[in-house]
Formats: structure tokens, sequence, C-alpha cells
């Protein structure tokens, strides 16, 4: 309920139901898109599709590809599904400066539409250039935008609309929320390595990378747990890191053995095996959005913690982000 008592500017914004639905549905377009996308990684078959934007010499939009051969129908349905991805975050951008009034959150979602376009450019070029590490980096910059609309997601949400206040980090949760985040980003950097470029040395630090992350989800989770008072949404995106970062090191193992032996060297590729590698790769951009949601809760219910002989009143303890609100 409300704080009656409260400044119009102490008030928590009204839900809006626009801009959280656009930014619901643009993460929910893009996760397919990242399957897609992987797989196009994992059947190795980025040059499918020789030139950008056409397609053959033909409008990208109006080619024929049915009858075409897999790899040019995985690549280009790809190219589509980018598309229709793009079109839906022009509508995310629409809502958010119809409906939110925050401006950094329309700030947010105008970097999300341009971290779209930047990706078009990326895959484009990829092409062009038949660049590998184009081909990383484009998909890398994936994984950053489907955690992004994760965010504007979580921005626009009750939970982070409530009139909550937060209370002193006495288990130093926010700390440990950050340090999951940028393991999980590192991890999602070397596994682009790993996928593109091969090499035992990297996939050897990238299963000791996600132990160790599993460890530190399953450390953040119980400080979560056990924190008094309780906050529920924080336990439950703690939970889902820990849940995430256990299956992460599942699929890593039977696609590490099917990666075997790290040598770069081309091989066929069986439906099971394109499955396992792409769905380890998928649910590694999984694995960043709930670490971003986890992150942003801890800050979101949590201030700093007080210090000895100091007197904290969880009603005047608003953290950063709050502020900025």
């Amino acid at each position: 309920m409300t704080n009656p008592t409260a400044t119009p500017n102490e008030r928590p914004l009204a839900y809006r139901a626009a801009p959280h639905w656009a930014a619901v549905l643009a993460g929910v377009l893009t996760l397919p898109l990242l399957y897609v996308g992987g797989s196009v990684t994992t059947y190795r078959v980025g040059m499918a599709v020789p030139d950008w934007p056409r397609t053959f010499g033909e409008n990208m939009f109006t080619y024929n590809f049915w009858d075409a051969p897999f790899g040019v129908q995985l690549e280009h349905s790809h190219r589509l599904y980018g598309s229709a991805v793009g079109v839906a975050t022009i509508a995310l951008c629409v809502a958010f400066f119809a409906f939110d009034k925050r401006k950094w959150a329309k700030s947010l979602a105008v970097a999300a539409l341009a971290i779209v376009i930047i990706q078009g450019l990326l895959g484009g070029y990829r092409v062009r250039l038949n660049s590998t590490m184009v081909a990383a980096l484009h998909g890398c910059l994936a994984q950053v935008f489907f955690a992004l609309t994760v965010a504007l997601a979580t921005f626009t949400g009750r939970d982070w609309l409530s009139d909550a206040k937060p209370t002193p980090d006495a288990k130093g949760v926010r700390g440990l929320a950050v340090v999951t985040l940028l393991l999980v980003a590192a991890q999602i950097g070397l596994g682009a390595v790993l996928r593109h470029f091969s090499g035992r040395h990297a996939a050897y630090t990238h299963a000791v990378l996600g132990v160790a992350i599993l460890g530190v989800a399953a450390h953040l989770f119980v400080k979560a747990k056990r924190h008094d008072p309780p906050k529920p949404s924080l336990r439950s995106a703690a939970r889902w890191v820990e849940v995430l970062a256990g299956l992460q090191i599942l699929l890593g193992v039977v696609a590490f053995v099917m990666l075997w032996p790290f040598d770069g060297m081309p091989r066929p590729v069986t439906t099971a095996q394109a499955a396992f590698r792409t769905l380890h790769q998928t649910n590694g951009a999984v694995l960043l959005a709930a670490s971003v949601v986890a992150t942003l809760r801890a800050f979101r219910h949590f201030g700093p913690a007080a210090k000895p002989g100091s007197i904290t009143s969880p009603s005047t303890s608003p953290t950063d982000l709050e502020a900025v609100a």
C-alpha cells in the first residue's frame, strides 16, 4: 500500500502495462532468436548466404528460401527473425516514450534500439567481411540485448514500482550479486571464444569458471534466503541464477564431450550435438539475464549496510537506483 504521508516525489510510479509488456514481448521474441543464431554458429553456416543486405542478389524479404539448402534456410530465417525483433524493439521505444515518465528508462529503451541496429550491421558485416571475430561480437551483443530487455521488464514491473523501502545490506548481498553478474558476463565472452575459435585452454578455463559461478550463485541464494526481513522477489531471482548455473554445467558437460578434441577442425554435426551445444549457449543468455535481475533487485531492496553504532531507518534509505527513478 502506498504511504499516504509521502510527498509527490516520494510516491511510487503507477504501473503501466504498455511499456512492461512491450519489454516482455521483446525479450520473449529474442530468446528463440538466440537459439536460431546459435544454431547458425553450431552448424557453421554463417556464410551460407554470401551477400548482405540482399540474399543472392534478391530482396531479403521476398526471397523464396523454402526450397533452398538447409544452411541457407537457417541463415536466412535468422535474418528475417532478427528483423521481427527489430520491429518489436521499435514498439518498445514507442511504449516507453508514450507511457514511462522516467528519462533514464527512455534512454535505456533507446539504447535497446541502438543495439538492435548495431546487431543488424554486425550480422551484415560478418558476411561482407567473412569475419569470425565479428561473428563472435555479434553473438555476445545478442545476449547483452536480451539481458537489457529483461532489465527493462524488471524496471517496469510491479515489484520494482512498489513503495517498499530498502533495508541495510547487512549480509553483503549487493556486492555478491555484482560479482556473480561479472563472472557470468566473463563466461559469456569466454564461451564465444570457445564456440568460434575452439582451443583446449579456452575449454578448460570455461569449465572451471562455470563451476566457480555455480558456487558463487549458491552462496548468493543462501544469503538472500536467510536475510531478515525477507525479500521474496530477490530470493526468487537468486534461486533462478543458482538453478540456471547448475543446468549450464550439465549442458556444458554434454557439449564438452561432443566438441572434443577442440582442434578447430570442421566436422559433421548431428542433430543431437547441435541441440545440446546451442541449448548451452542459449541457457547462458538466460543465466546472464537472471543475474542482471538478481543484481537489480538487490540494489532495489537493499541500501548500504549500516555502520556500527548508527541508527538507520528503512524508510529513509533509498537506493541509488530508486533515487534515479
